[in-house]
């Protein structure tokens, strides 16, 4: 098959960079870079790469994601948003890399491997485990339940070889008009800290945060949707640039006549005779199957709506009678053409889901071009 005519994703290097610069200049602390899911299918280590000089720190959610970046070369404190299973201490030792703490077994592990190295003729370098405390303020999915936390900070100070260099939480409503209960959880967060030792890095701000809870910035801030140029909410105090374009080419062309199907099940039939074009993009890419029968393309700076059922490597778009197009032809899937767009929020509020997801599904063979 014809690789030209493969879906590809056009990732702007600069466009992250200024948002990231953006950001940081806004909020005036340090940056830790939310690069998880493979940057939010941006290709977590180009990212990585190109925000080498302006991110202090990045974070991911698993230790597979920490070591990749490690394994290519990234040198910046790595951040695991979600305690690891103490399973995995050896690993998180080995790639120094600086887990969240919400549980005791994880940091007596660590510890344990710090010392038992100690004691085999010193075969590691690694005096102290840096780790991050997650405080659960009211999102009860992870964390120290808030109201524990002076009583956790005491058990992990009994281990000789962690040490506790931030602590932080997440909201779960900073993107919603309605922001009374991240206020909330900001009065909870701010006790904590209130009542424990003067921790190095206090950290509480995602993307929503970061655009619109100016008193949770701390001292450091943690975007990820944002980094990419997408808003997580209404709220814009930012400008951002959107750094992703998906695009694929048309593969075929036909005319069918009026009561002809299209696609499985045959679910769409012609009103009248009608010419479509085959695009090389499916579900399998990551493109939405709900989107079928509701989406649009561009193609020649129109839209082009989606007839029929998406398939796995293919749909179907319907063309104008006096559209011009031919095999090979640009297809804008998300991005700009000509004088007309297809943001990332239309495809996510007609798909029924939100950007995040849209990004993420990107598959693996959907070439990324960088810029």
């Amino acid at each position: 098959m014809n690789a030209s005519i493969q879906a590809h994703v056009e990732v702007d290097l600069k466009a992250i960079q200024a948002n990231a610069t953006a950001i940081k200049a806004h909020t005036g602390g340090q940056l830790i870079a939310v690069v998880k899911a493979d940057a939010y299918g941006h290709g977590a280590i180009p990212v990585a790469e190109a925000l080498h000089t302006i991110a202090d720190m990045f974070a991911v959610a698993t230790v597979a994601e920490a070591i990749e970046l490690r394994e290519a070369g990234i040198q910046k404190p790595i951040l695991i948003l979600f305690s690891p299973l103490p399973d995995f201490a050896e690993e998180i030792i080995a790639h120094d890399l600086t887990p969240a703490v919400d549980n005791f077994t994880l940091a007596q592990e660590m510890n344990k491997v710090v010392e038992d190295g100690k004691s085999q003729s010193q075969q590691t370098s690694t005096e102290k485990v840096k780790v991050h405390i997650d405080v659960n303020t009211g999102m009860n999915r992870c964390g120290v339940r808030y109201t524990e936390v002076a009583a956790f900070l005491k058990k992990i100070k009994t281990l000789p070889h962690i040490e506790i260099e931030g602590i932080f939480t997440h909201f779960a409503t900073a993107d919603e008009t309605d922001k009374s209960f991240a206020h909330l959880q900001l009065e909870r967060f701010s006790s904590v800290l209130a009542s424990v030792p003067n921790i190095p890095m206090t950290h509480a701000a995602n993307s929503p945060a970061v655009l619109a809870i100016p008193e949770s910035h701390f001292d450091a801030v943690r975007p990820g949707l944002s980094l990419y140029g997408i808003y997580p909410a209404n709220e814009k105090s930012i400008p951002l640039q959107p750094a992703l374009t998906w695009k694929a080419r048309v593969g075929w062309i036909d005319s069918i006549e009026a009561g002809e199907g299209v696609s499985y099940g045959l679910v769409y039939k012609a009103p009248s005779r009608t010419c479509v074009a085959g695009i090389q993009v499916g579900f399998g890419d990551g493109y939405p199957r709900p989107l079928s029968g509701v989406g649009e393309v561009l193609i020649g700076g129109k839209y082009c709506p989606i007839i029929g059922r998406i398939c796995m490597d293919m749909m179907v778009v319907s063309l104008g009678p006096q559209d011009k197009v031919a095999i090979g032809d640009e297809v804008v899937l998300i991005g700009k053409q000509g004088n007309e767009e297809i943001t990332i929020y239309e495809v996510a509020e007609r798909a029924n889901t939100i950007p995040y997801e849209i990004l993420i599904s990107i598959a693996k063979r959907v070439n990324r071009i960088y810029s």
